[in-house]
C-alpha cells in the first residue's frame, strides 16, 4: 500500500468509541477484491471497529469467467488469516464471525455485464457469494442506463427479467452508478428492499455519481438503505473526504427519509499506484466506462486515494464521524442503525 495512513483513531469522545465498540459496523463497498492481497487495509478496517465489509468482485472489463477463480484464490488467502478474518454470506454467518471477533467479508458485483444475456448466471453468482449487484456501471449495458449516459432511457425488457431473477435467487438490487430512471423503474419492480451501496446526495453536491431526492425517497419507501460514499470528488468542491463532508450527505438523507434508511459505503481504494495506473489507462484508451473530466467525473489528480491526501474516507475516521453524529443530536439507536444495523436489516430479508 502506498501512502501513510492518517491516524484519526484518537479522535471523538468516549461516547462515540463506546457506541462503535458495541455496534454492527458495515461498509457496503470497499473496492476491487484484488487490491487487498496484502491484507493491510483489511487489518485497518478490523482495528477501526468494522465488523463487515463487502468487497467488489471484479476489475474492468468484468468477465464472468474470471469470477470463480478470483473468489477461490481470495478465499484461500483468507484461510491463512482465519484468526481474524472470514467470509459470511448470510446474517447468521456474519453474526457468527462477529461473535468470534473476526472481520467478516462479503461480495458484490458492480456490473451486470458478467451475466451477459444468460439469466442462469445470476444464480451462479449467488452461489459464489454475491449478495448485491449494480445494474449498470456508469454507461449503458444490456440491462439499464448508467448514471453517465446522456440519455435516461430506463430498464430494458431484459433488465426487467434480470431484476426479477435477482429477487428470486436473493441478490439485492443496487442502484449505485446506474441511471436515475433505471433505478426508479427497478425499485418499483423489485419485491425486496433495494440499496444504493455507495452514493451521495445530489442536492448536497450535484455530481453525476450522486442520487436525486426521488431516488432516495423511492429506496426508503421500499425499506431500503443508501450507503454514503466516501470519495472526495463526489462529496464536495474541495474534493476532500473529510468526516464533515461525509456527514453533510448523511444528514441530508436522514432529514429526507429518516435514519433507518442510511448507512455506510465508502468505496475505499487504498493503493494510489493501482488507482493512478487504472486512470492513466482509462485516459489513454478512452474507456467509455469513465466519462471525460469535463462532465465532472474524476481525474488522476482529483482522485488520489493515497491515504494521507484526504480524498478518500479512511477507516480510522469512523470514530470521528460517530462523534459528529452524536454532536448533532443523533440518538445512539440512530447511530447504530447507520453504522450497520440498517444494512443488516436488508440482508436479513435474503
Amino acid at each position: 500500500m502506498s501512502g501513510k495512513a492518517v491516524d484519526r483513531s484518537n479522535r471523538g469522545d468516549p461516547a462515540a468509541a463506546a457506541i462503535l465498540a458495541s455496534s454492527d459496523v458495515w461498509d457496503m463497498t470497499i473496492a476491487w477484491l484484488q487490491v487487498y492481497w496484502n491484507m493491510e487495509t483489511l487489518r485497518r478496517y478490523k482495528r477501526a471497529g468494522y465488523t463487515f465489509a463487502s468487497l467488489t468482485l471484479q476489475d474492468w472489463p468484468p468477465t464472468f469467467e474470471r469470477m470463480p477463480r478470483m473468489i477461490a484464490e481470495f478465499k484461500e488467502k483468507v484461510k491463512s488469516e482465519s484468526d481474524w478474518l472470514t467470509f459470511g454470506f448470510s446474517v447468521a454467518e456474519i453474526e457468527a464471525g462477529r461473535r468470534a471477533g473476526k472481520l467478516v467479508l462479503g461480495l458484490n458485483s458492480q456490473e451486470t455485464l458478467p451475466i451477459g444475456m444468460d439469466l442462469s448466471r445470476i444464480e451462479v453468482l449467488h452461489d459464489l457469494g454475491v449478495r448485491h449487484m449494480l445494474l449498470a456501471y456508469n454507461i449503458r449495458n444490456f440491462v439499464a442506463d448508467g448514471c453517465a449516459e446522456s440519455t435516461d432511457a430506463g430498464l430494458s425488457n431484459y433488465g426487467r427479467l434480470v431484476v426479477k431473477e435477482m429477487d428470486r435467487v436473493g441478490i439485492i438490487l443496487d442502484g449505485t452508478h446506474t441511471g436515475r430512471r433505471s433505478t426508479l423503474e427497478a425499485m418499483e419492480l423489485t419485491t425486496r428492499p433495494p440499496i444504493f451501496s455507495h452514493s451521495g446526495a445530489y442536492k448536497v453536491f450535484p455530481h453525476i455519481r450522486n442520487i436525486h431526492d426521488e431516488q432516495i425517497r423511492a429506496c426508503a419507501a421500499k425499506g431500503g438503505v443508501i450507503g454514503v460514499v466516501g470519495m472526495g470528488p463526489f462529496l464536495s468542491e474541495d474534493r476532500q473526504a473529510s468526516s464533515e463532508n461525509c456527514f453533510r450527505h448523511m444528514d441530508y438523507m436522514v432529514s429526507l427519509v429518516g435514519p433507518d434508511h442510511v448507512g455506510l459505503g465508502t468505496d475505499y481504494v487504498p493503493d494510489l499506484r493501482y488507482d493512478s495506473d487504472f486512470l492513466k489507462r482509462v485516459s489513454e484508451t478512452g474507456d467509455q466506462n469513465w466519462p471525460p473530466p469535463e462532465i465532472g467525473w474524476i481525474t488522476p489528480t482529483g482522485h488520489d486515494q493515497v491515504a494521507d491526501r484526504g480524498t478518500s474516507f479512511q477507516p480510522e475516521q469512523l470514530v470521528e464521524l460517530v462523534g459528529i453524529m452524536l454532536a448533532h443530536g443523533y440518538s445512539p439507536e440512530a447511530v447504530k442503525g447507520i453504522l450497520g444495523g440498517n444494512f443488516k436489516r436488508v440482508y436479513a430479508t435474503l
